[in-house]
C-alpha cells in the first residue's frame, strides 16, 4: 500500500477540511502527501429512519437548489415524506429512480469533498459507514432518532460499529503521521471515529473540530482544565494563502453550506474567526506567532502512556 504522510481520519465529509483545512494546504504545499479517510460515506437505507432523517435531507436539498451546474437545481426533492417514491433524482451517470434522495445526496457529498480535497492537493478515500442518523439497532428503530441524540452518549448498540471501525482503520495505507478530533461538541460519529482510532494509532494527533469551537465553552468541554495540563499543543500558523485555500475548499460543500453559513462572505469570516480564535488560544498559552500568521489550527497529543 501505498504510505502517506499525514492521514487525516474525518467522521463525515467535511469535517477535516472544516476544522484543517488551512494545515492541509499547507502540508501538500510543502510536497507532503495527505489522505483524507471519510468514515461516513456510505449509502444510506431508501427508507428514512426517522423524522430527522427527512428533515435533514430537505435542508440539504434546499441548500443544493440554488447552485447551477449539478443535480441539485434540476430535480424536485421531496417536501414530506409521502413524496420520497416520486423524487428519486439521478446522479453520476445513473439512470433516473435509481437512487433515492438519500442515496442522490451522499452522492453529491462524495463529489463535493472530491472538489474539496483536489482544491487542497490531498487524496480522498470514502469508507461505506453509516453516518449515525442511518444507524439502526437490531429492532430496526433509529439509534439516534432526534437532533439531539447526535451529540448523546454513544448508543451501547454502536459497539459493534465501533469495532467494525477499527477493524477498517488497521486496514488503512501507512502513514507517518494520523490525525483524529478529539470530538469538541460531543457528536457521537466523532466520538466514534475517535473511540476505535485509539485502539489502532499508538500516537496521534487529535484536532479541534470545527464548528464547534466557535461555540463558548465547547472546547473547554472536551479537554477539561484538569486534563488539560497533561496534553501537549502544537500550533499550526496559517497564512492569508493557507486560510483562502481552506475557505475555497470549504466553499466546494455545496449541501453543507446553509447548516452553518448565511452566504459565501459569512463562511470566509467565520473560518477567520475561529482562526484567529486558535491563534489566540495559542498565545495565550505562550507560543510566538510568525508575523505573516493570520490564523491557527491547533493540535493535540494525549499524555504518553
Amino acid at each position: 500500500m501505498k504510505p502517506y504522510d499525514h492521514l487525516y481520519l474525518s467522521p463525515h465529509f467535511d469535517d477535516a477540511v472544516l476544522s484543517c483545512g488551512g494545515q492541509i494546504a499547507r502540508h501538500t504545499a510543502a510536497g507532503q502527501s495527505v489522505l483524507v479517510v471519510t468514515i461516513t460515506g456510505g449509502d444510506p437505507p431508501a427508507e428514512a429512519p426517522s423524522d430527522t432523517v427527512a428533515m435533514l435531507h430537505q435542508r440539504w436539498a434546499t441548500s443544493l437548489a440554488a447552485v447551477p451546474g449539478t443535480f441539485r437545481s434540476a430535480w424536485h426533492f421531496p417536501t414530506n415524506p409521502q413524496e420520497e417514491e416520486a423524487a428519486k433524482p439521478s446522479l453520476e451517470g445513473a439512470a433516473p429512480g435509481d437512487l433515492s434522495v438519500g442515496a442522490a445526496i451522499v452522492a453529491q457529498r462524495r463529489a463535493e469533498d472530491r472538489a474539496a480535497l483536489a482544491l487542497l492537493g490531498a487524496e480522498p478515500l470514502h469508507l461505506s459507514f453509516l453516518d449515525c442518523i442511518y444507524r439502526c439497532g437490531p429492532d430496526a428503530e433509529a439509534l439516534y432518532p432526534g437532533p439531539a441524540d447526535m451529540f448523546s452518549p454513544l448508543n451501547p448498540a454502536d459497539e459493534a460499529t465501533i469495532a467494525a471501525l477499527a477493524e477498517a482503520f488497521a486496514a488503512l495505507p501507512p502513514a507517518h503521521q494520523v490525525y483524529l478530533p478529539l470530538g469538541v461538541g460531543n457528536h457521537v460519529d466523532h466520538l466514534a471515529t475517535r473511540r476505535a482510532a485509539e485502539r489502532v494509532f499508538a500516537a496521534p494527533r487529535y484536532y479541534e473540530d470545527y464548528p464547534y469551537t466557535a461555540r463558548p465553552g465547547a472546547l473547554t468541554e472536551a479537554l477539561p482544565p484538569e486534563t488539560r495540563a497533561a496534553w501537549s499543543a502544537a500550533t499550526v500558523w496559517l497564512d492569508e494563502a493557507a486560510l483562502a485555500a481552506k475557505t475555497a475548499a470549504v466553499g466546494a460543500y455545496a449541501s453543507q453550506l446553509s447548516s452553518f453559513f448565511a452566504n459565501a462572505d459569512d463562511l470566509a469570516a467565520q473560518l477567520r474567526a475561529d482562526g484567529r480564535r486558535a491563534l489566540a488560544d495559542a498565545l495565550a498559552d505562550g507560543d510566538t506567532a510568525p508575523a505573516w500568521a493570520v490564523a491557527a489550527e491547533r493540535l493535540w497529543a494525549a499524555p504518553s502512556s
